[in-house]
């Protein structure tokens, strides 16, 4: 077995054999050439005098024998150092993102995303052990199995909150109106998910239809496609495309929804590197239909969600609605997953280029997309909503469904003669009740219903101005 000096001096010259390599000059050149070493290039051995100096110095002697991991954490602190996109992905890490993106993983059924720095939740999947153990969009972990998450990466977080069917993790979190924190132990289980619940497509009244598109995994478009000829055949003339808290996901199902609204041979997003060089991206099937369209988002809309908004909005073939104050998430930089062979499985995702709406614009540089139309409603009253499940819902009262005057008064009749019910004792807590409503839902449809006034298909007549200047 080598010394340990033996060992430090080998680990040392493996380092000055690659620096050498990567700057094209030969072994046996190389001591002659040390003291031209590019300046660009001399950290490698800074790094190379660290880890032996941590290998000799250390308190813990197994450190000898950790190497490869020691790289490891090198590897990892030199790609954080890029953007909050860039990662290096260990082997099971890199798995896990190709699980994800196919829709099937094991979890908590949650989407995470760092806000502000900290490690939030975006939504819990419907009919998930997080959704069933009460977790809600807006909270933030804080704790996970008692450590803090301080600091913690998107990966590093999901591989702690995964595990095995069955397994529990329990989870410290901050949520928004509560002065202490709250704790809740949950059972992972297999998830499974699909881009269209079939309780998020509906018809809102006679010609308005909506549909809830919460990602872009890998049968995204497929789901959204059937669900509009669903509600076509019900009579749609217009509809909400909600892509409220919808983090994004493959480029090409981006791609793909857009087919579904512009009709062949229109750009739908374009992408260039470092050198300039650009990549085009044009619809080529043709679209389901003219129908009147808005399109839901909000400050969690990223990535692929700002690839169809964006789109949507350059072609005036819809109109984008979101909170009062917000734009959309502003991840408009292409990712691209690098596989390392050499390091056994493990993989960069590495930030490549930069993405470019139709008219130009770079998502990034804005920091998001503007909607065209504000909903006038606050951060708390959105919470609220959130909290009590309002999320998609509006009163029938305020969808103006006209009943004939002869039906209105033998409804009243009826009433006014039958005998007190519990539901007419509670009446007045149900009318408090809808106070708490979508309003951002609720300006989308009455953008509908104001085309549909107009009777005009194109969006370009009607462009509202934004009511938050």
């Amino acid at each position: 077995m080598a010394s340990p000096g033996k060992k430090h001096i080998g680990l040392y010259f493996c380092f000055l054999l690659i620096v050498f390599l990567c700057i094209g000059i030969g072994v046996q050149r190389s001591v002659l050439a040390l003291d031209n070493l590019d300046n660009e290039l001399k950290p490698l051995l800074n790094l190379a005098t660290v880890l032996i100096t941590i290998q000799k110095e250390y308190v813990d002697p197994a450190i000898e024998n950790k190497t490869e991991e020691l790289l490891n954490g090198a590897i990892h602190g030199m790609v954080s150092t890029l953007d909050r996109y860039s990662v290096y992905l260990e082997k099971d890490e890199a798995q896990e993102f190709n699980d994800q993106t196919q829709g099937s993983f094991g979890g908590l059924g949650i989407q995470i995303d760092l806000v502000d720095d900290w490690l939030t939740v975006i939504e819990p999947l419907p009919g998930t052990p997080a959704a069933e153990a009460g977790i809600i969009g807006g909270d933030r972990i804080v704790e996970i199995e008692s450590e803090s998450t301080k600091g913690i990466n998107i990966f590093e977080a999901q591989k702690k909150l995964k595990g095995e069917p069955g397994s529990k993790v329990t989870v410290t979190i901050a949520r928004r109106g509560e002065k202490e924190l709250l704790q809740k132990t949950i059972t992972r289980a297999i998830i499974n998910t699909y881009a269209v619940e079939e309780k998020e497509k509906k018809m809102i009244d006679e010609t308005i239809g909506y549909v809830r598109l919460r990602d872009f995994t890998k049968d995204a478009a497929v789901e959204l496609a059937t669900a509009i000829r669903d509600l076509q055949g019900q009579g749609m003339k217009g509809m909400v495309l909600d892509l409220r808290d919808n983090v994004g996901g493959l480029l090409d199902v981006a791609v793909q929804v857009c087919d579904l609204f512009l009709g062949k041979n229109k750009l739908i997003v374009s992408h260039r590197d470092r050198r300039n060089r650009e990549r085009r991206y044009e619809t080529s099937a043709d679209s389901l239909g003219n129908f009147h369209l808005a399109v839901l988002v909000n400050e969690f809309s990223a990535s692929a969600s700002e690839i169809v908004a964006g789109c949507v909005q350059d072609h005036k073939r819809g109109i984008l609605v979101g909170p009062a104050g917000h734009k959309t998430f502003g991840k408009g930089s292409v990712q691209t997953l690098i596989e390392l062979k050499e390091l056994r499985g493990a993989a960069l995702k590495l930030t490549t280029a930069k993405y470019y709406t139709p008219s130009g614009k770079a998502i990034e540089d804005m920091k998001g997309l503007t909607p065209d139309i504000f909903a006038q409603t606050t951060d708390e009253q959105r919470f609220e909503i959130r909290k009590a499940g309002k999320t998609g819902y509006i009163p029938a009262k305020f969808l103006k469904i006209e009943i004939e005057e002869e039906e209105k008064e033998k409804i009243e009749e009826e009433q006014s003669n039958a005998p007190i019910t519990v539901d007419e004792v509670f009446q007045s807590k149900e009318k408090e009740e809808d106070t708490l409503y979508d309003v951002e839902l609720f300006t989308a449809y009455q953008c509908l219903k104001s085309m549909e006034v107009l009777n005009t298909v194109k969006t370009e007549p009607y462009r509202f101005a934004n009511s938050g200047n």
